[in-house]
């Protein structure tokens, strides 16, 4: 007995040291590898962006398998035995291993982690654990109280009675040792403590380093070379018009989450804004082209100028300082048109938005509201170093033939 517990160790080491040298981890006990893993996630995703509906993905840390081993061991086997039939189980990354829970909201995913450490042997210490939910809540635009507890509610009912989400009864439910109501109550807790936030940030699409390197740097060139410009546009407008020198909106942005954007005002401060936004709700639903909706009796002199210069857009090389937005990328749109898109559209807010963007230099105003979501979609899925420069320098012709047509 006493030589028993280093052979034990010795082999969960080796077994360690093998998947800690295998980057794409190799399956284990009907767990997937990090590939397989993240086709399914992405096979989930895109099924999301059609349907709307959430899911869900509990990951484990196993990032120092030394400090528990049995619980190392026992980890797999009670994922894989706790999950419906249409869940799966794999690698997340190297030092995580998840849980894909379809058609599972937040509080879903709190409840399969509270029936996991149910589950569990009561000697048992869960490693340190993560739920990931798409879409997010800014990107969903669902109130989450009402889903998670029609969810707990069910849950709840099915659970008394042994049955799991697909309607089969738990042979596990019927010899599940009974354990003391603190015990039940402290792991319990220990589920609900768990942190909820987006898997967008983890399906690949993280602002590049080279991008945010390069969008710092070429704003703060742009800010210090064209302040004197900026300046000079400063006290024209403060001539010409009472009010602010900048017109601030709330724009949407990176991964659904609002932001302030700034711009020269070029429309009197009394200006209705709700004109507007019904002008692009009825440019969604209808396929014609986008263009700006005539206002010249709101405009300030000079105004029309400034828009179709795009000298009023300057004071955004804050925003992209900031890092609210970049040089490249879909334009911020505003919060009442997200809400009127489908959610396959909100792919576009994938990436931070731009100055500029390939559906500028596409045709900006001769496109219909459709042609730009597809061409905010091809900049995400096609995004490049290459690609940004070639977008900025297509810009500067787009900028002067639509001052020379207006």
């Amino acid at each position: 007995m006493v030589n028993s517990r280093p052979g034990f160790r010795d082999r969960v080491k080796r077994k360690s040291a093998l998947w800690k040298k295998d980057s794409r981890r190799a399956p284990l006990c009907g767990v997937h590898s990090i590939g397989q893993f993240r086709v399914l996630i992405e096979h989930e995703r895109r099924r999301s962006d059609r349907t709307g509906d959430r899911f869900s993905v509990v990951v484990f840390s196993v990032e120092n398998p030394d400090e528990d081993l049995r619980s190392l061991c026992l980890l797999p086997d009670l994922l894989v035995q706790s999950v419906r039939s249409t869940d799966e189980v794999g690698w997340f990354d190297k030092n995580q291993i998840g849980v894909l829970l379809l058609d599972t909201p937040p509080a879903g995913a709190l409840k399969f982690l509270e029936k996991l450490l149910q589950r569990a042997p009561a000697s048992w210490k869960p490693p340190t654990n993560q739920i990931y939910v798409y879409p997010s809540e800014e990107l969903s635009m669902r109130p989450a109280e009402s889903s998670q507890s029609q969810f707990l509610d069910m849950g709840e009912k099915m659970d008394s009675l042994g049955v799991s989400k697909t309607g089969v009864r738990r042979k596990s439910a019927l010899r599940e040792p009974v354990r003391d109501t603190d015990d039940r109550v402290e792991r319990t807790k220990e589920a609900q403590d768990v942190p909820v936030s987006g898997l967008e940030p983890h399906l690949g699409i993280r602002i590049p380093l080279w991008k945010r390197i390069f969008d710092i740097s070429a704003a703060l060139a742009g800010l210090i070379f064209l302040s004197p410009l900026m300046v000079l546009v400063a006290v024209l407008i403060k001539t010409v018009s009472p009010g602010p020198v900048f017109y601030k909106q709330e724009r949407i942005g990176y991964l659904g989450k609002p932001f302030t954007l700034l711009k020269f005002r070029t429309m009197h401060p009394e200006t209705e804004s709700s004109v507007h936004e019904d002008y692009v709700r009825t440019l969604i639903n209808r396929d014609v082209p986008m263009k700006k909706l005539d206002r010249h009796r709101e405009i300030i002199p000079f105004g029309r100028f400034l828009r179709s210069s795009g000298i009023d857009e300057l004071p955004q090389l804050i925003n992209v300082v900031c890092g609210e937005m970049s040089l490249v990328g879909p334009r911020p749109c505003l919060p009442v048109e997200f809400e009127g898109y489908l959610h396959w559209h909100k792919r576009r807010f994938y990436t931070l938005p731009g100055i500029t963007g390939l559906w500028q230099v596409k045709g900006k105003h001769s496109l219909t509201f459709m042609q730009m979501i597809r061409y905010d979609i091809t900049y995400e899925q096609q995004r490049s170093f290459w690609l940004d420069l070639k977008i900025i320098i297509g810009t500067f012709p787009t900028i002067y033939r639509l001052a020379t047509d207006g």
